[in-house]
């Protein structure tokens, strides 16, 4: 199963079934019926009830457009909260991932949480002026 579905597997002028669509997409059919309680429209007139494939697409582009949080430069995601937030005390480590990029883990100042963000390891120096970074030994790709 894909961990995003992409919208781009699907044919804009298609209809699709709900097997259909949980298919192209990679998904299970139940993903795509709490779809439709959530809002996507489905064509009714008829069974099985058909999904126009342009309209499922922009359902999903709108879906994840919605799910992006902005980051101002002193905030951490936080997988609890589903929020932006300030880590506490300003205390974050920074483990490398790839040869170009670092993670930044802090715990959240509102529920305690670890927040989280992705940077480059060129943002290292910006980070420091902003955070108290400690380095730590990671997984290098």
């Amino acid at each position: 199963m894909a961990k995003r579905p992409n919208p781009r597997a699907l044919r804009a002028a298609r209809t699709y079934t709900i097997e259909e669509a949980a298919t192209a997409l990679d998904v299970s059919t139940g993903t795509v019926r709490s779809w439709v309680k959530a809002g996507l429209p489905l064509m009714k007139s008829q069974r099985p009830f058909l999904i126009l494939g342009d309209t499922l697409r922009s359902f999903l582009q709108e879906r994840a457009a919605n799910g992006k949080v902005t980051l101002q430069a002193d905030q951490l995601y936080c997988f609890s909260c589903k929020a932006a937030r300030t880590p506490m005390g300003l205390l974050v480590d920074c483990i490398p991932q790839t040869p170009k990029t670092a993670r930044l883990l802090g715990l959240c100042d509102v529920c305690g949480g670890t927040c989280n963000r992705m940077i480059g390891k060129g943002q290292i120096d910006q980070i420091s002026r902003i955070f108290n970074v400690a380095m730590k030994d990671g997984p290098t790709a």
